[in-house]
């Protein structure tokens, strides 16, 4: 009888362990159109595979988002969050600041901003024209448009909006002439027949700081990290490996988004995996070269 009653409390047990359900809750913290938005529902696509319950949360706000969604929020969550974004809400905005050290990053991007075009025929070192900015950065990079107006003696005007994305429906629309945006907004750009040809890094062909006498307001990146929220070690480190596998296989909708993937160094996003303290440093240093008082 013994017996009979472990071998029945066994089954139950495993039953039970075999039927664990797995649930995510994925949570877009910026615009409804910008790259977080667009990489959220990329990551909702493949993770729904992997994954029993998947939840897209979408505000399109980030100050409902990380204010009002993201504290109301139960069990695992996946977040994107970037430095320019940080640094906007640290001098003020609604205060929509997130302390990274209190998640886990198992996704670690750093970024330039591009200058794109629609007219292939302009020259943005030599054509006055209107420049849309995403507002999320918008004092960094307005301070790069004025470095650029005193280097070369144009007369460059901005235009900020919500997002990347919506920045490129208004370069499509003709409403501007220029367009900073993150990658891959930039192979979106040219995919629609527009051209790229000048970036605001530190180094590289390029680059406008190399072209402008190394000024440091010639200089505009960030970094997006994505963080494990409400979960345990081991939970995080799942889904590390299975963000890692799904941007290495090349037919997901990340990396479709991507334009190419990590296992053949193609992703025009340079992802890293392996996080260590020093990745927190950076971080910290991105959002003080985003600060812009």
């Amino acid at each position: 009888m013994k017996k009979i009653t472990l071998l029945l409390i066994s089954f139950l047990l495993i039953g039970s362990i075999a039927t664990a359900e797995t649930k995510l809750t994925i949570m877009n913290s910026s615009s409804k159109t910008g790259g977080f938005s667009q990489q959220s529902l990329a990551y909702y696509q493949d993770l729904i595979k992997k994954y029993d319950t998947v939840n897209l949360v979408n505000p399109g706000n980030k100050c409902v988002a990380m204010k009002s969604v993201l504290p109301k929020l139960e069990g695992p969550v996946l977040l994107g969050w970037g430095s320019d974004l940080e640094a906007k809400e640290r001098q003020g905005g609604c205060g929509a600041t997130l302390d990274v050290s209190k998640a886990r990053i198992i996704r670690f991007v750093e970024k330039p901003q591009i200058v794109c075009q629609l007219n292939t025929k302009l020259e943005f070192t030599k054509d006055s024209g209107r420049v849309a900015l995403n507002i999320a950065n918008e004092k960094l990079t307005s301070k790069t448009v004025n470095a650029v107006n005193k280097t070369w003696n144009t007369k460059h005007k901005t235009i900020a909006y919500d997002g990347w994305g919506n920045g490129k429906v208004a370069l499509m629309n003709g409403e501007v002439d220029y367009l900073y945006v993150s990658p891959p907004g930039d192979r979106q750009v040219q995919d629609e027949g527009g051209l790229c040809k000048y970036d605001l890094s530190q180094g590289g062909d390029k680059s406008l700081f190399n072209l402008g006498n190394q000024n440091i307001d010639l200089v505009s990146s960030n970094i997006d990290v994505w963080l494990a929220w409400n979960m345990t070690e081991e939970q995080a480190n799942e889904l590390q490996q299975t963000l890692k596998q799904i941007h290495y296989d090349c037919d997901t909708a990340i990396s479709k988004w991507q334009k190419g993937c990590d296992s053949k160094g193609t992703a025009v996003q340079k992802s890293e995996f392996d996080i260590d303290k020093n990745h927190l440093t950076r971080w910290e240093q991105s959002v003080k070269l985003n600060t812009v008082k």
